[in-house]
């Protein structure tokens, strides 16, 4: 029997890419859990105003209703939700497209980057808000700086400064924003108060007369931009012992481009 690889390729990655949030409304509505339970009838009531539905999404599916509508442990919503973040990361990747297309005999442009997708849907729905010009600005400066030095243990006072602090200060100033507003824009773009676990999704060591371990984290904001890595590096050489935590922009020239088609 005869296989046509092309074919189930193509299958494969429009599978992928539909399970996307900014092409499935499920996949939306599990992305951007927990939230109040008022909030989500309102925001999703295609979902949540049939009884039947809501009953069976709990009992299969994972969905725990209450005050705060989450995602259940070890469900099938919660393994979903991370696949979401893997598909993301790994379509953004050009040379993963590249190599779909080729295997499906498609045009590059016609494999979707379901991240990009996504970024574009939420910077339009903040740009809308009455905050999005200060919004938008405050991204714009976070990606045009690209890395931030945290926090630093072990060091001498001689050794660079951490500069995530003061940038934030120094940005909250520029968009002329209020410490309250200012606080908003943070959780909706950097780090939601209501999400605020970093994932852990790389790590690696190496040793010898000294040793080093690397440690990612993904830092998940509201709307699932994640657009920063916390990276922990510990290092010790004989008794002495040194600490950097720091955050990298994620997709920087894929955000970056974004937001330069994002009209205010």
């Amino acid at each position: 029997m005869n296989v046509d690889v092309k074919e189930h390729v193509r299958t494969l990655t429009d599978a992928l890419t539909n399970l996307s949030p900014s092409r499935n409304l499920i996949s939306q509505f599990i992305l951007l859990l927990p939230k109040a339970s008022s909030i989500v009838e309102h925001s999703y009531p295609e979902i949540t105003s049939s009884a039947e539905a809501k009953s069976l999404m709990k009992q299969h599916l994972g969905v725990e209703f209450g005050d705060m509508v989450k995602r259940a442990s070890n469900s099938f919503f919660e393994a979903l939700y991370e696949q979401i973040h893997k598909i993301f990361d790994q379509l953004a990747d050009e040379e993963i497209r590249s190599g779909l297309a080729k295997l499906s005999n498609v045009a590059f442009n016609s494999i979707p980057n379901p991240y990009a997708e996504w970024v574009k849907l939420v910077l339009k729905k903040l740009s809308t808000r009455p905050d999005g010009s200060k919004i938008i600005d405050f991204l714009r400066m976070l990606v045009e700086r690209g890395s931030f030095i945290v926090s630093r243990e072990g060091y001498s006072r001689s050794a660079s400064q951490t500069d995530w602090q003061p940038f934030l200060e120094e940005a909250r100033k520029s968009i002329k924003a209020n410490p309250a507003e200012f606080d908003e824009i943070l959780k909706l773009t950097v780090q939601s108060s209501e999400s605020p676990e970093e994932e852990r999704i790389s790590e690696s060591r190496s040793v010898g007369v000294s040793y080093t371990t690397t440690t990612t984290y993904l830092k998940h904001s509201e709307y699932h931009l994640d657009l920063l890595s916390h990276i922990r590096t510990s290092t010790q050489i004989n008794s002495h012992y040194w600490v950097d935590d720091t955050y990298e922009v994620r997709h920087k020239g894929l955000v970056k481009a974004v937001l330069q088609e994002v009209q205010i």
